[in-house]
């Protein structure tokens, strides 16, 4: 069966160089990892992409997956898209969709940015032609979770982005695990395909060597980049994380990620896990608590079962690592303890975490 899944990808990165200031930046290096959220029908289905390359020549993106199928069989996909350092300079389309059995690359188009040339004539002129290949609306409400679809035609939207304001505005973003505001650019997309139109808002990072698409919505659903975790948060991360939790008894943990709705971990933790095993190696007289937490979508009790399988899935993941049993403990709190509001898709995506406690004073 031929499957496409959108993108997820959607980080808009628009504005001027010269407006970042002094404002977090997102690179495009090897070793980003970004956290998509799509939020439909009541749901937030988050997938994860990471850059496992970047050169001279181009970048190329890993998105892998988990689909779950009605009777609970489970199937892992992984899709590969390779754009070349010229489409990332000066490719006017977006290619929304990976689609299984074709090539990895697609030339003239690019996967999760905007081309500096369509962010260059934004800048200077307030809009740009644009146009992307993507599903027909009519055939949006047939996806399911994560985008995966079997049968609807791909079509050609073209039209323009045209800018909403004259400057950039805040953007929020989990950046290594912290509360940030990205400068991003707002625009307003108007596009036609085969007698449709497609009126959708976006927003793109204002950093010029990488217009990281941030997030996409119109009237049905909002697509959504809420994470962002850089190479260096794994080496140089883990040094920190080991900081903290010996000075203040708990962390936060970023670059562990789950399998939408499941406790299923996603390959792109092995580093951060592997980090962290050897952490705990080097302190041989920790113990330490594993905590899950969760937004509050669903039920109560789902979610109280959710972050304890996650909490446990850490765990054994640890001891597959040669850390003793009896040092680790995992437990869930599902909603009970939320960061900040779960009404917002960023809010939820941040109460979605975990932490590790270990008992040398008083933190909750």
């Amino acid at each position: 069966m031929r499957i496409r899944l959108i993108a997820a990808a959607l980080c808009l990165t628009g504005g001027m160089a010269s407006a970042q200031g002094s404002a977090p930046s997102v690179p495009l290096a090897r070793g980003l990892t970004l956290v998509q959220t799509l939020r439909d029908e009541g749901a937030d289905r988050e997938s994860v992409v990471s850059l496992a390359d970047a050169s001279p020549t181009g970048v190329r993106y890993v998105w892998t997956f988990l689909e779950v199928s009605a009777r609970g069989d489970t199937t892992r996909g992984r899709y590969e898209r390779l754009v070349r350092q010229a489409d990332l300079d000066t490719a006017p389309r977006w290619h929304q969709v990976y689609d299984r059995g074709q090539p990895p690359e697609h030339p003239g188009y690019t996967a999760f940015t905007i081309s500096r040339a369509v962010f260059d004539q934004i800048g200077s002129a307030g809009s740009a032609p644009f146009s992307l290949l993507g599903f027909a609306e009519s055939t949006v409400p047939q996806l399911a979770a994560l985008g995966l679809a079997g049968g609807p035609a791909l079509v050609r939207w073209r039209g323009t982005l045209t800018r909403v304001g004259s400057g950039t505005v805040p953007f929020p973003l989990l950046l290594d695990g912290k509360r940030v505001a990205v400068p991003a650019l707002h625009l307003e997309g108007k596009f036609t395909a085969r007698g449709e139109s497609w009126a959708p808002h976006l927003w793109v990072l204002a950093q010029r060597d990488h217009p990281l698409i941030l997030k996409l919505e119109d009237s049905r659903r909002v697509f959504q980049t809420v994470r962002a975790d850089l190479g260096t948060a794994v080496a140089d991360g883990a040094r920190s994380l080991e900081g903290t939790l010996a000075r203040s008894c708990r962390v936060e943990v970023p670059g562990i990620y789950f399998e939408s709705a499941s406790a299923v971990l996603n390959p792109a933790s092995d580093e951060t896990l592997i980090a962290l095993a050897r952490m705990l190696e080097r302190h041989p007289d920790w113990t330490v608590t594993i905590e899950g937490h969760t937004d509050s979508i669903g039920t109560s009790a789902a979610n109280a079962a959710l972050s304890e399988r996650r909490a446990a899935a850490v765990r054994a993941r640890l001891t597959s690592q040669r850390i003793a049993p009896a040092r680790l403990r995992a437990v869930g709190y599902g909603q009970t303890r939320p960061r900040e509001s779960n009404s917002t898709i960023e809010g939820r995506a941040r109460n979605r975490r975990v932490e590790l406690l270990r008992p040398c004073g008083g933190s909750r």
